[in-house]
């Protein structure tokens, strides 16, 4: 079993420190130790008290963990000061502990210090050499070089300059610059790698920079290497911001458990997917109505507000040997035309969470009418629809083909609408 330790402060609101370490840890399939550094008496509001924890019964936990333990990697968060980082340093030293990742922990969400200002030396000169990964977020990195840094050229350079410090490896994270993305900058000794994801609107990012330190421990005690663990981890915190957490009156902290949920949320969709492609092909007629090179099966997570909440299969469907088939497995965001209306019809109405689109003919807009499926011919903007229907008519035009759009509470709803649509249609 893979094995890493975090040395990091205790957070009573339990969404940064160790707490969220162990949880990181868990969700990656690495059993995890952990030596407190300190107490805090914390919550999404702020620090409101700090204990330290003496460095001799640091030393003494340190003992107890690595001399029965090998672990394969750990990380350090909040070490308060220069005493516990000199302890910290040495023992990690002792006990040859190589794949080490250091997050720098000099400041909380919340604004509070979290490491004395005369500790800053002992950082720089007694754990960074040992590192082979260290994570200093902007403010962090400000204050190791003793500059501002404002720009993504800025951070380059401060990667460069903070290696030579010691660490083999540098990850300046971007994310308190300004603009729509989430900038990281790595750094190998050789190479300088941008690594960028769309910033996430939510105020519930409290325990980031541990998480997204956890993260790259347990992948480096995975065996993988520096950059793999870092990119490996990079999508790791975007998945648990994005799953944020609100559990109180102030910022709330990152779900670790997001990517999971994420493979559950992916899972689910695709049992749905394959029932409502089950439904369609046992009624063979349904294949004469497919969009040729347009039609899909849609389904809206729960809640959804943007198209990484959609999911349909990665191509559309094609008939084959008079069925439907399909080619990959679901997956959300599929970029495939029209999933933005899925979307937009959650958000209008929760119940729908399903949606089919079929070529069009009069006939079949005629036949949907038939059946007293509430149908409504699409004439403007679709968004400022009143209501949503169950099927939407969108007759071609020079710039756009036409088709028809079945709307429904489950994709295999949809599907079973489609198949009486299918048996209906006297074109069929």
């Amino acid at each position: 079993m893979y094995k890493a330790l975090t040395i990091a402060g205790s957070d009573s609101g339990g969404g940064a420190g160790i707490q969220t370490d162990l949880k990181t840890f868990a969700a990656l399939g690495v059993y995890g130790t952990s030596v407190i550094t300190a107490l805090t008496a914390q919550n999404t509001k702020g620090v409101h008290g700090i204990h330290p924890v003496p460095p001799d019964f640091i030393n003494c936990q340190l003992e107890a963990v690595l001399s029965d333990i090998p672990v394969h990697a750990a990380k350090t968060g909040m070490l308060g000061d220069a005493k516990t980082i000199t302890a910290v340093a040495d023992s990690l030293n002792k006990h040859r502990v190589s794949n080490l990742v250091v997050d720098p922990v000099m400041v909380a969400q919340s604004g509070d210090r979290l490491l004395q200002e005369d500790a800053v030396d002992a950082l720089r000169d007694k754990l960074l050499p040992h590192a082979l990964v260290v994570t200093p977020n902007l403010p962090e990195a400000e204050v190791l070089l003793g500059r501002q840094i404002t720009t993504v050229d800025a951070m380059v350079a401060a990667a460069r300059e903070i290696r030579l410090m010691g660490p083999r490896h540098v990850l300046v994270k971007g994310g308190h610059l300004e603009g729509q993305d989430m900038v990281d900058i790595f750094f190998d000794g050789r190479t300088i790698h941008h690594l960028s994801e769309k910033k996430l609107d939510t105020p519930h990012t409290h325990g980031t920079g541990c998480t997204y330190a956890a993260a790259i421990a347990a992948c480096l005690a995975k065996n993988l290497s520096p950059y793999d663990a870092v990119t490996r981890a990079k999508q790791f915190i975007t998945d648990a911001i994005s799953h944020g957490i609100c559990v109180g009156g102030g910022y709330g902290p990152t779900n670790p458990m997001g990517a999971l949920l994420r493979e559950l949320e992916l899972s689910r969709a695709s049992q749905a997917l394959y029932k409502a492609l089950a439904a369609l092909q046992k009624t063979p007629a349904c294949a004469n109505i497919l969009a040729d090179g347009r039609s899909n099966i849609f389904y809206s997570l729960e809640g959804a507000n943007s198209l990484e909440d959609i999911a349909s299969f990665p191509t559309p469907l094609y008939r084959c040997h008079n069925t439907i088939a399909q080619a990959g497995d679901p997956v959300f965001a599929g970029g495939l035309y029209p999933e933005e209306m899925l979307l937009q019809a959650h958000q209008k109405d929760a119940r729908i969470r399903g949606m089919i689109n079929l070529r069009y003919t009069p006939e079949m807009a005629l036949a949907a009418s038939a059946l007293n499926y509430k149908t409504v011919k699409l004439s403007g903007d679709f968004a400022k629809l009143s209501e949503i229907p169950e099927v939407l008519v969108i007759e071609p035009t020079e710039e756009q083909e036409g088709q028809i759009i079945l709307f429904a509470r489950t994709p295999q709803e949809a599907a079973q609408k489609t198949a009486g649509l299918a048996r209906s249609f006297s074109g069929c």
